[in-house]
């Protein structure tokens, strides 16, 4: 942009780099619109205005444009399969819920609603904000760690499992849980379905909660 560049023409053109990237219902694009008004009137920003908006040109800058094609350039199943774990355990949770409803539509199952992934390719910063931080991160791990049971083996609850109904029971790995199932953060939560021995009902726990069997003599 020129010296001889207005304030207000400033806002137009980076009101439309908003617009051309799909963000009209961003935040940016809000302050924008409400400041455009202000400045057509003859008025000047307030400090805090200025500031808001230097922050929003730097959002929008032809540097910060090329990231974020970059970004979406580079986008892999990687990223894809993380993003789709944390918006599944987020939507539980009830947190990021701007980010959740944005990237899942609900669709009828026999459990109720259930999120299914939605929408193009999140900015950095949405990826960021729910897969990079320590209690994402925790989710993401336990999913895709190695199984520490093969399915059709045989384990034993530990005796601290928190269930005393099953302290020490025996039970068969049925089978381990998709995304939608993570339920924690913590170390050793990736879920899986056995079935208690001597028991006709299937039910969900956690690796943490088994040990392995001890072999007959």
């Amino acid at each position: 942009m020129s010296e001889g560049t207005t304030m207000l023409e400033q806002v137009n053109d980076f009101m439309g780099r908003i617009l051309i990237a799909g963000e009209e219902n961003s935040w940016d694009y809000g302050f924008l619109e409400s400041i455009t008004k202000h400045l057509a009137s003859g008025r000047t920003l307030s400090y805090p205005q200025e500031r808001a908006f230097q922050q929003i040109k730097g959002r929008w800058s032809d540097e910060a444009l090329k990231a974020r094609a970059d970004w979406v350039k580079n986008w892999d199943d990687e990223k894809e399969q993380k993003f789709c774990i944390a918006l599944r355990y987020y939507d539980r949770t009830g947190y990021y819920g701007n980010i959740t409803g944005k990237y899942l539509k609900y669709e009828k199952s026999k459990d109720g609603l259930t999120g299914v992934r939605s929408g193009g390719t999140p900015t950095m910063g949405e990826y960021n904000k729910i897969v990079e931080n320590k209690y994402a991160a925790g989710v993401i791990r336990n999913f895709l760690s190695e199984p520490k049971f093969v399915v059709g083996s045989t384990a034993c609850f530990r005796a601290a499992s928190g269930t005393r109904r099953f302290a020490n029971k025996p039970v068969i790995i049925l089978k381990y849980g998709d995304a939608n199932d993570v339920k924690s953060h913590a170390k050793g939560a990736k879920p899986v379905q056995v079935l208690p021995i001597g028991s006709a009902e299937p039910i969900w726990t956690e690796e943490r909660y088994l040990k392995k069997a001890k072999k007959r003599k």
